[in-house]
């Protein structure tokens, strides 16, 4: 499994610190969202044109491979839709120049003035413009099952409408699970053409929603969807998703992320 977490999960760490923790614990990868107090790529010092030499150094002397980078950009707005494409096409570049093979993006939430099919329609769409723009580069724009957009009624025709080689799919086993719960396979195998990164986490299913917790101490059905993605030959990042940027309250990441190491190798193992 190659096993990588995104900055959500430290989000007091800088750039340097998080390749070295990373490298330290022993991670493969990095999947950048937010850096500190920055959450747009070219805000970043790290990424900016004057230090990405150094930038790779300290990446390649590490060992250490960014898997993705997690924009901000809604697709689901028509009235934003413009804005969004500019920062997409601004990450496109600089996932470019940094050998970073993917970005981020969302649909998520059904607009309250329009039809479900004219938003489905709408992210279709800036898919389809965004995935245009990454075509003359080495960078996938994979879509993340997020929000309103984590029923197969809501993705698959999105999916369907796109025709680029750059087109991929996030499944976000959190999202996915809060609607469809333990019966996740008919969602996986209706979207598994697209499936090309994993975002991995885990939740407490309480009457009052969703309560984050460690990696294997949830209701997620973890250990049979990694049975399934391995079986079927899956060989993209199984990312940690740890939101302590949203939620501080939780565990620090010292505590966290090499946990989800153990964990992850315990089910490898187990396979």
């Amino acid at each position: 499994m190659k096993l990588s977490f995104t900055t959500l999960g430290c989000p007091a760490w800088d750039f340097r610190q998080t390749v070295e923790n990373a490298a330290r614990m022993g991670y493969a990868g990095v999947e950048i969202r937010g850096i500190r107090d920055q959450m747009r790529m070219e805000a970043i010092p790290a990424f900016q044109p004057g230090n990405q030499r150094d930038t790779l150094r300290l990446l390649n002397g590490a060992g250490v491979q960014l898997c993705a980078f997690g924009t901000s950009i809604h697709l689901d707005r028509a009235d934003g839709l413009a804005a969004a494409l500019e920062e997409g096409r601004i990450a496109v570049d600089l996932c470019a120049g940094l050998g970073i093979p993917a970005i981020r993006v969302f649909g998520d939430q059904l607009q309250p003035d329009c039809t479900q099919q004219q938003t489905i329609d709408q992210v279709a769409a800036g898919l389809q413009a965004l995935c245009a723009y990454a075509e003359g580069s080495p960078v996938d724009v994979l879509l993340e099952v997020h929000g309103q957009f984590n029923t197969i009624e809501r993705l698959l025709p999105v999916c369907q409408a796109q025709q680029s080689r750059r087109f991929g799919l996030i499944w976000d086993v959190a999202h996915s699970d809060r609607a469809y719960g333990d019966d996740y396979l008919p969602f996986y195998l209706a979207l598994k053409p697209w499936i090309r990164h994993m975002h991995i986490k885990d939740h407490r299913r309480t009457p009052q929603g969703d309560q984050l917790c460690p990696v294997g101490e949830g209701d997620i059905p973890l250990p049979a969807i990694l049975r399934t993605l391995q079986a079927d030959g899956f060989d993209g990042w199984y990312s940690f998703e740890w939101e302590k940027r949203w939620h501080p309250e939780l565990p620090e990441p010292e505590e966290v992320f090499p946990a989800y190491l153990r964990y992850m190798r315990g089910q490898e193992a187990s396979l």
